[in-house]
């Protein structure tokens, strides 16, 4: 779909930079699918249309670069420039766009665990009906009170971690999308110095 865009809004003569804002448009879109939509309530499989959305925004920002390439370079390099924008695609951008997505939810989620669990005690109405509702019915499942008060505990930590986990992906969702809004003006009054410059850094 990405690809088609590119193609049929390049075939129309519409410039580069406009084509550039569009990709981060449709990134910044599925931030903000992914910020309404990741909820206790939500479905895991509506997250498909968020990830959709993204690929259609990577796949012009790539098909726009490597036209945009093709023109500006020698036809010599061509595979070369192919080659490094595979291994960025491939192998770099993965690797460090997996680590840093996830040392920084982890890093989220802990703070948004101990945020949520500061009020969370026996004084606390819904927690301790929670927590004595599970108690109860762990003893009556046989197990001892010990017991039934380890899983009533784990329990209450367990709705914690998920309401931090969400809350950790919403936040990175709008990061995203702060991101996004920023390149696209950004990048469309500078993009012939931004493009050059990826370019022939490499060469």
């Amino acid at each position: 779909i990405g690809a088609v865009i590119a193609m049929a809004l390049g075939s129309k003569g519409l410039h580069f930079k406009y084509l550039f804002a569009l990709g981060f448009f449709f990134l910044s879109l599925s931030a903000v699918f992914m910020y309404f939509e990741v909820q206790t309530a939500g479905m895991y499989e509506r997250l498909k249309y968020a990830v959709i959305i993204r690929a259609i925004g990577m796949m012009i920002l790539y098909a726009l670069t490597a036209a945009y390439a093709n023109q500006r370079m020698p036809f010599k390099y061509l595979s070369t420039w192919i080659c490094i924008m595979l291994t960025v695609r491939m192998v770099l951008g993965p690797g460090i766009g997996g680590a840093i997505y996830s040392n920084v939810l982890q890093e989220r989620q802990q703070y948004y665990i101990t945020r949520y669990a500061q009020n969370v005690d026996m004084m606390h109405p819904e927690a301790s009906a929670s927590f004595t509702q599970t108690v109860q019915g762990m003893q009556y499942q046989g197990k001892s009170k010990q017991e039934a008060i380890h899983m009533a505990a784990m329990s209450a930590k367990g709705r914690i971690q998920v309401q931090a986990t969400l809350s950790a992906v919403k936040e990175m969702a709008g990061w995203t999308l702060y991101a996004c809004l920023f390149l696209m003006p950004f990048g469309v009054i500078i993009f012939h110095v931004l493009m050059g410059f990826l370019i022939y850094s490499f060469f």
